[in-house]
């Protein structure tokens, strides 16, 4: 009997976690960080963000504010918002509906991916 009530637990946990979206997003720099004369070698690693039900969720909070963008296929700004420092999820108007690029802008580097709402 544990055994079945252990197995249907897991099957619940799974059939959670397929409803949430990682997503990641490249960093693209405006400038080469530098240290000393030397540019750095080692790229920047990805973003991941989970997204689930209009809520962008993130492992973290940044120490900054950072600037949350939605392009068109034209790419045109369609919606912007802020993250507070410290803040860790975003939950995007449900009147928004098809997909989009995705911009996050935490100093100077921007996080760019594709996210379908």
């Amino acid at each position: 009997m544990k055994k079945i009530i252990i197995a249907c637990c897991l099957f619940a946990v799974s059939l959670e976690s397929f409803s949430i979206l990682r997503i990641p997003l490249y960093p693209e720099q405006d400038h080469p960080i530098k240290m000393g004369s030397e540019p750095h070698r080692i790229p920047l690693r990805p973003l991941m963000v989970e997204f689930d039900n209009y809520t962008l969720s993130f492992n973290y909070g940044f120490d900054q504010v950072v600037t949350v963008e939605l392009l068109n296929e034209d790419e045109n700004i369609v919606y912007t918002d802020f993250l507070a420092p410290s803040q860790t999820s975003l939950t995007f108007p449900s009147t928004l509906s098809g997909e989009y690029t995705i911009c996050l802008t935490v100093g100077s580097i921007h996080y760019i991916g594709v996210i379908e709402l």
